[in-house]
């Protein structure tokens, strides 16, 4: 593969400069982390918010998964297209118009729950209007993550990709952390409060990008050139395509049913303990991720290959925790092992795709990165809600285990050039 074999691979220097030199955690990528924590909050804030709200504003957990599943479809078909698109226009126009996006989707989501909970409307009628706002939610906002996903590749040297791709997940994590802060600080307002405080983070990390962000050197330079075409089912990346969809499957086949596992399984009741069991649970999986993310990747360097054959099996081991759960510690614990697992699959498959196509590739693979876990996002809220109400709270969980051990077998077939 051209570039693989590039003699100043191995002379790169991995510590706190790329090989040109140049600090690694510059203030680019700063304001870039900046910019997704705020997604990460917005992402958590929904799920804390809209979950125990579901039948009180007239909605079946049946129609909370497709709506869920739905606009998750639109995430992954509009990423693909965004990732090209930024290839061609920029990576700072596409996270402007993605952060946007995210905030516009956020406000109609937030308006139809408001009006959900005060205006007594026809169920039909709101479970339709809010379908519409995470349509619109996941055809705009699906402009970020490839966006910064190809950012993050043009602006680090192979051998930091993994470091650099880490960063990327880590907001996720820190976002997640901070989401049920939000969650807690906001809700004595009103239960929907909390969205809004999303929605403003998100439009001040919008012009903190449009203010602050510069399009990175390489992409410059490749816009004088044919931005690279890539499908999904390139021999390249379609092994970490198949993994991050099966892994993200299994992650929200888990996370959609979380507050009903907890009521059914775990023994909590109530929505303020549930929810409150939900933020402990989410915290925990957060400091996991973030200190395997920013402590673990950052100080040992693992390879990209090291980092997603880890991973898988951690889930494993998160998911016979979870099975095994029969109060709130052993639930912290089961979360922690995922949020640790998260944090090394996700870097570990993201970055081994980057390093298997060429510069001129990274918009397309960003865009083929994002949309293939969202895909798995399509198939695990249906699953995972349907094999609950059918065959109890524990299908899902002893569904997850077997694909991920299938993946964990697969993953050592793969063969990265890093």
């Amino acid at each position: 593969m051209h570039g693989h074999g590039a003699s100043g691979d191995s002379t790169v220097n991995q510590g706190a400069t790329d090989d040109s030199g140049q600090p690694f955690l510059t203030a680019d990528k700063i304001v870039l982390l900046l910019g997704l924590i705020t997604y990460g909050i917005g992402q958590s804030v929904l799920f804390i918010v809209f979950q125990p709200l579901v039948e009180k504003v007239g909605l079946t957990l049946g129609k909370f998964g497709f709506i869920m599943s739905l606009s998750n479809l639109a995430l992954a078909l509009f990423a693909v297209y965004w990732g090209k698109k930024s290839d061609r226009v920029g990576r700072k126009p596409m996270l402007i118009f993605g952060l946007f996006g995210y905030a516009l989707g956020t406000a109609m989501v937030a308006i139809g729950l408001e009006w959900g909970l005060r205006g007594n409307p026809d169920p039909a009628l709101l479970f339709f209007a809010l379908l519409a706002a995470r349509l619109v939610y996941g055809s705009l906002a699906s402009a970020i993550n490839p966006s910064a996903t190809a950012y993050m590749a043009d602006t680090t040297s192979r051998a930091q990709r993994s470091q650099g791709m880490a960063l990327i997940g880590m907001t996720s994590g820190v976002g997640t952390l901070i989401g049920p802060v939000v969650g807690g600080g906001f809700a004595f307002i009103s239960p929907i409060a909390p969205m809004y405080v999303a929605i403003g983070l998100a439009l001040l990390a919008m012009v903190l990008v449009g203010a602050l962000l510069k399009e990175p050197v390489k992409h410059e330079s490749m816009q004088r050139g044919e931005p690279g075409k890539l499908a999904w089912n390139d021999s390249r990346v379609f092994p970490f395509l198949l993994l991050l969809g099966g892994f993200w499957m299994c992650f929200t086949m888990i996370q959609i049913i979380t507050a009903f596992y907890i009521e059914k399984r775990v023994g909590i009741t109530g929505i303020t303990n549930i929810q409150a069991a939900m933020m402990y649970a989410l915290v925990c999986m957060a400091i996991f991720a973030v200190l395997m993310q920013t402590v673990v990747i950052q100080m040992f360097k693992f390879k990209t290959r090291t980092l997603f054959r880890m991973g898988l099996p951690i889930f494993i081991l998160g998911l016979i925790a979870l099975y095994l759960s029969s109060n709130i510690y052993l639930l912290c614990v089961a979360f922690s092992l995922l949020g640790a697992a998260l944090a090394l699959a996700n870097a570990g498959i993201t970055g081994g795709a980057s390093l298997s196509v060429e510069p001129n590739e990274q918009g397309a693979v960003g865009g083929l990165l994002s949309a293939a876990p969202i895909l798995g996002m399509v198939v695990g809220p249906l699953a995972g809600t349907n094999l609950f109400a059918w065959f109890g709270p524990t299908a899902p969980v002893l569904l997850s285990m077997s694909v991920l051990t299938l993946l964990s077998v697969y993953a050592f077939t793969i063969k990265v050039l890093d």
